[in-house]
């Protein structure tokens, strides 16, 4: 039987890597990131107030049972992640141009930039990372709608 390397082993979630530090397995990393898409799918009809609720009962959940991984940069790059899903279930539930164009005004993006986006032709996904929305809906903007992010779960841990 052969052995494989410590390494490439995964236990309780985590991987052990030769100095001994904890890491997240991939695969763990990879369902957490299926029940996110589960949460965030964009024709489940649920209010984006449902979807934080229901996000902030499984992140606290998930940070806490992986707080001894040395994972800062994964958390960093899922909590980006998370927040693009977030931004493109908020457009995909605005519909039209108009409303994604009026919503953008009132964050205070310039109006011709405001239309630019909302009439471009690419999709929401797409949208949900370009520079006018994450002004619009920076981390400030999630805080006071009630999402807590896994970077404020990991610091407070």
């Amino acid at each position: 039987m052969r052995c494989l390397p410590v390494e490439a082993r995964k236990f309780l979630g985590y991987r052990i890597e030769n100095k001994g530090t904890l890491r997240i397995a991939r695969q763990s990393i990879e369902r957490f990131k299926d029940k996110i898409r589960a949460i965030t799918k964009r024709n489940r009809g649920k209010s984006l107030e449902e979807v934080i609720r229901e996000l902030n009962t499984l992140l606290p959940g998930w940070m806490q049972y992986f707080k001894y991984a040395a994972c800062e940069g994964v958390i960093e790059e899922l909590d980006g992640w998370i927040r693009r899903k977030l931004r493109c279930y908020k457009l995909k539930q605005l519909k039209r141009s108009k409303t994604v164009a009026t919503m953008l005004i009132q964050r205070g993006i310039a109006k011709a930039s405001a239309w630019c986006v909302a009439t471009s032709g690419k999709g929401w996904w797409r949208l949900s990372l370009t520079s006018q929305m994450h002004k619009a809906m920076g981390i400030g903007w999630w805080r006071l709608k009630g999402f807590i992010s896994l970077c404020e779960i990991f610091e407070s841990l």
